[in-house]
C-alpha cells in the first residue's frame, strides 16, 4: 500500500509540474513543507496550553452537580481481533470520564483471538456499566454495530472504534451541552491521531455544521454522539456500506433534524496504526467505494438529485446537482473601462471579461448586462452590442452597489450573478456549478475560486478574524489544497465576495438588494451577513474558477471607513458577539490561513 501511495504522489507532481511550470511547484512544495513543519510544532504548543488540570476536572464535577439534565450515555463499539493494548486503552479511556452516566455496549464480531473474550469478560466483572455480547458468526461492522446497539439503554449514542481513545472530558463535554441545547439530536466535536507511543499529532478543527463541506467529505467523524431515539428510527447501521457506515448513518440523520451542534473541543483521538483508517488514504480502500454509495443514496432521497464523481483525492469526492430546468441567469457587471495588459495584449477589461464568458461558457442561457459609470471606449460598446448583452446606464458615479441594484432592476432571469470586470473565465462549466448550488433554496449567496494571473489565490472564501472580513488563503498556490482540503471542495464561508456571485433574483429583493450605505467595500460581505442573518447558508464552489486581474487583498480594503461602517450594522457578527460559525475558535484570529497561532 505505501509504495501505491508514493507512485500517486509521484504522479500528482509531475502533473503540478507539467501545467504550472518547475518554480511554482518549488514554491508549492516550499509552502506545503514549512505549513506541515509550524502546524507539527504549533499543535504541540496548543496541546500544553489546552491540556486540562486537576483543578479543571475537580471543577467539572462540582458543575455536574447543578445540572438539571443527566443524559445517559451508550457508548458503542464493534470489536475484531484488535490487538490487546489497544482494546484496553479504549476501554479504559470510557472508564476514565468524569462524566459517570454511561454504559460501555460491546459487541465482539467473533474474534478467532482468544485474549479478546478474556479481556470482554474481565472488564464487565470489573465495572457493571460495560456490557458485552459475543455474536457466534463474524458480521462485519455495520451488523456488529447493531448488536452493540441492541444493548443500549441510553439517551444517546456515542461511537468508538475499538483502537482508539475519549479524552477524559468527552462526555462530560456532550452533557453540558445538551443542558445548554436540550433540542441535540446529533454533536460532533474536533478530533486528533494518536499514534503507537501515545504522541499526539494532526489535529481536525471543525467548522460548526457546513453541509456543503459534508457531502463532499465525511468530515464531523469523530466523536460523533446521536440521540438514541433517532438512530433507532432510520433503523441503525446498514451493512451495504461497510467502511463508511458512519457516513451512512449521518447522512440518514441530519435528514431527519436540524438539530446539529458542534463542540469545538478535541474530544477524540483516532489510532494511527497500520490497519487503522488513521494511518492514509490506502489503509481501507473499499471505504471510499462505500462513502460514494452512500452520497449517491442521499441523492436518491434528495430533492435535488444528482451524480457522484470521485476525485483525485480519496475520501474527497464531488456532488453534481441536476439542475432544474434551464434558468435563465442574469450576469450584471459594473464596469469603468479600465485598460489592462492581458496575455494576448492590452485591451479593455470588459471586452476581455465578456469575450471569455462567450468563448467558454457550456451554459448558454444567459444574458449580460453592464452597469457602465462612466464612457467606456468605442471597442468595449462594439463587444457589447456583439454579444447578449445590454448596457445600463448607473445614474451615480462610484457607487457599485447603485449600479448592481441598477442592473439587477432590468435582469429578466430568475437568477443574478454579480461580476467584476476584471474576472476571466477559465472553467467552461463555471455556471452549472454555481448554478447547481444557488438553485437550492436553503443557500443564499454562491461564490467562485478567484486567481491572480500568475496562479496564486485570491478567493476561495471569507472569513471573520476579529471582526475583520478576510480572504482565507490569500496568495496561496492556486493547488494549495486548503485546511483539510478545504480550497478545493464544495465548502460554506460566512461570505464571498461580490467579484464573483450569484444569488436567486427572489433572495437578491427580498433581502433589499445591495445597500447602497456600502458605494465601495464590504456591501458583498453585508449582502452575505443578510443572508445569512435571513437563515441561509452561504458557499463557494472551487469548481467555478475565475482569474481575477485587478483585485487587492483584504488588507487593503481595511483601509477605507466602510468597515467601521460594516461593523456598526453587523456588531453581534463582528464584534465578537457571534462567533464565524465556519471557522474554529481555536485556529488564528491573527492570520487567515487555518493555522493555530
Amino acid at each position: 500500500m505505501q509504495i501505491v501511495a508514493i507512485f500517486q504522489k509521484l504522479d500528482r507532481l509531475k502533473y503540478l509540474s507539467a501545467r504550472q511550470g518547475t518554480r511554482r511547484l518549488l514554491r508549492y512544495l516550499y509552502q506545503r513543507a514549512i505549513s506541515n513543519v509550524k502546524s507539527r510544532r504549533d499543535y504541540q504548543k496548543w496541546i500544553k496550553q489546552n491540556c486540562l488540570t486537576n483543578e479543571d476536572i475537580a471543577a467539572a464535577r462540582v458543575e455536574i452537580e447543578t445540572w438539571q439534565l443527566r443524559p445517559k450515555f451508550s457508548v458503542i463499539m464493534p470489536v475484531y481481533n484488535v490487538e490487546a493494548k489497544w482494546l484496553k486503552k479504549a476501554i479504559d479511556s470510557v472508564r476514565k470520564q468524569i462524566y459517570p452516566n454511561w454504559e460501555l455496549c460491546i459487541a465482539d464480531d467473533a474474534s478467532s483471538k482468544p485474549h479478546i473474550r478474556e479481556i470482554l469478560t474481565h472488564y464487565t466483572q470489573i465495572d457493571e456499566r460495560i456490557k458485552v455480547t459475543f455474536r457466534i458468526e463474524n458480521g462485519q461492522i455495520s451488523a456488529a454495530s447493531n448488536s452493540a446497539l441492541e444493548l443500549t439503554t441510553g439517551d444517546y449514542i456515542a461511537l468508538l472504534d475499538h483502537d482508539d481513545e475519549l479524552t477524559i472530558d468527552a462526555l462530560f463535554e456532550n452533557a453540558k451541552l445538551i443542558n445548554q441545547h436540550p433540542d441535540a439530536d446529533f454533536i460532533y466535536s474536533d478530533e486528533d491521531k494518536i499514534d503507537a507511543r501515545g504522541n499526539r499529532f494532526n489535529p481536525v478543527f471543525k467548522p460548526d455544521w457546513s453541509p456543503e463541506y459534508f457531502y463532499s467529505t465525511m468530515y464531523t467523524c469523530h466523536l460523533g454522539v446521536v440521540r438514541t431515539s433517532l438512530i433507532r428510527k432510520i433503523g441503525g447501521f446498514r451493512s451495504e456500506y461497510d467502511g463508511s457506515q458512519d457516513y451512512d448513518l449521518i447522512l440518514r440523520i441530519v435528514e431527519k433534524t436540524n438539530n446539529i451542534y458542534h463542540i469545538p473541543k478535541i474530544l477524540y483521538h483516532w489510532r494511527n496504526i497500520t490497519v487503522s483508517a488513521a494511518s492514509g488514504s490506502l489503509a481501507k480502500p473499499w471505504a471510499f467505494a462505500a462513502g460514494k454509495k452512500a452520497l449517491e443514496a442521499m441523492l436518491e432521497r434528495s430533492l435535488y438529485q444528482g451524480r457522484v464523481k470521485e476525485t483525485a483525492n480519496p475520501g474527497i469526492y464531488r456532488v453534481r446537482r441536476d439542475i432544474i430546468g434551464h434558468p435563465l441567469v442574469s450576469i450584471i457587471i459594473s464596469s469603468t473601462g479600465k485598460i489592462i495588459d492581458t496575455p494576448s495584449g492590452s485591451r479593455c477589461l470588459l471586452e476581455n471579461c465578456i469575450d471569455s464568458i462567450e468563448q467558454l461558457s457550456s451554459y448558454r442561457n444567459y444574458e449580460i448586462i453592464v452597469v457602465d459609470g462612466c464612457e467606456l471606449p468605442e471597442s468595449a460598446l462594439e463587444t457589447i452590442s456583439s454579444a447578449n448583452s445590454f448596457l445600463v446606464r448607473c445614474t451615480e458615479l462610484f457607487n457599485f452597489s447603485i449600479g448592481i441594484n441598477q442592473g439587477a432592476a432590468k435582469a429578466k432571469g430568475e437568477f443574478l450573478l454579480l461580476l467584476n470586470d476584471d474576472t476571466e473565465i477559465i472553467t467552461p462549466d463555471w455556471l452549472e456549478s454555481m448554478l447547481e448550488l444557488a438553485q437550492q433554496k436553503e443557500i443564499g449567496a454562491v461564490g467562485a475560486k478567484l486567481l491572480s494571473p500568475d496562479g496564486y489565490i485570491r478567493h476561495t472564501g471569507i472569513i471573520l478574524l476579529e471582526g475583520n472580513p478576510c480572504y482565507a488563503f490569500y496568495g496561496f498556490d492556486s493547488a494549495h489544497s486548503g485546511y483539510h482540503c478545504s480550497n478545493i471542495v464544495n465548502r460554506n464561508y460566512l461570505a464571498v465576495t461580490g467579484a464573483c456571485l450569484m444569488m436567486r433574483r427572489e433572495l437578491f429583493q427580498q433581502l433589499g438588494g445591495m445597500d447602497e450605505n456600502f458605494p465601495l467595500d464590504y456591501n458583498d460581505v453585508d449582502l452575505c451577513l443578510a443572508a445569512h442573518q435571513a437563515g441561509y447558508r452561504n458557499v463557494v464552489t472551487p469548481y467555478a474558477q475565475l482569474i481575477c486581474y485587478t483585485s487587492t487583498s483584504s488588507k487593503n480594503r481595511l483601509k477605507t471607513g466602510e468597515l467601521e461602517q460594516l461593523k456598526t450594522k453587523w456588531k453581534h457578527y463582528l464584534n465578537g458577539l457571534t462567533r464565524d460559525p465556519y471557522y474554529n475558535p481555536n485556529l488564528s484570529k491573527r492570520v487567515s490561513n487555518f493555522e493555530m497561532f
